[in-house]
């Protein structure tokens, strides 16, 4: 699927020496300092309702988490059904031959797999994605970060703000996660009666 016309047999030695080259760098990152040392750590990602989404929607969302499929990010609701996803699992790195920090995220286990996390700007309603750097280039790859709360807590960052906002899908208890890059509520850009809900994207730390 990410690896196109490539064979079976040459796609998994070039995707272990793709693992291991990102985890090197994520190893050399840590070993020269940052600015905050969990950016290297691998976590899952929580989805929450934003304050002012009403309570019916809340609830939809309690115990819901962000997966990857196909080339897309989603957010699936508890209530989900459906085949069983890869939860998202990544961490932050600098993005080659720029100035900012990227965002990586295994896309399965056996075979190791690791994708780029960026924003599909061809997308009518902003879909995050994921894919190998080429196919990210395409979109926007960062500047990704993190906000630290007084609580400790920490939320993810796209362009420095929390932009995000799911967008409903067909299939039950899974809807596509988005950017409202325009801070419009991807205004013109839904189908009849779509529904959206603002959401904060939420580290979760894995215990390994």
């Amino acid at each position: 699927m990410v690896f196109g016309l490539i064979s079976l047999a040459a796609t998994v030695p070039m995707v272990a020496t793709s693992v291991l080259s990102l985890q090197s760098q994520a190893e050399n990152t840590k070993s020269h300092g940052l600015d905050a040392e969990w950016k290297t750590d691998k976590s899952h990602m929580k989805c929450r309702p934003s304050a002012r989404t009403p309570e019916k929607r809340k609830e939809l969302f309690k115990g819901s988490k962000v997966v990857l499929r196909d080339g897309r990010l989603y957010v699936q609701l508890s209530s989900y059904k459906g085949e069983p996803l890869h939860p998202f699992a990544g961490y932050f790195l600098p993005y080659p031959d720029s100035n900012f920090e990227g965002l990586v995220s295994t896309i399965s286990d056996e075979p190791p797999q690791l994708n780029w996390i960026y924003l599909d700007t061809g997308s009518k309603i902003f879909q995050i994605s994921h894919g190998l750097r080429a196919e990210a280039e395409r979109g926007l790859t960062g500047p990704w970060g993190g906000r630290v709360c007084s609580d400790g807590e920490i939320r993810f960052l796209m362009e420095n703000w929390e932009g995000f906002i799911t967008v409903e899908t067909e299939e039950p208890g899974l809807w596509s996660l988005c950017f409202d890059r325009y801070d419009d509520g991807l205004k013109g850009k839904l189908g009849e009666d779509q529904r959206t809900v603002e959401v904060e994207l939420v580290r979760e730390a894995i215990d390994e």
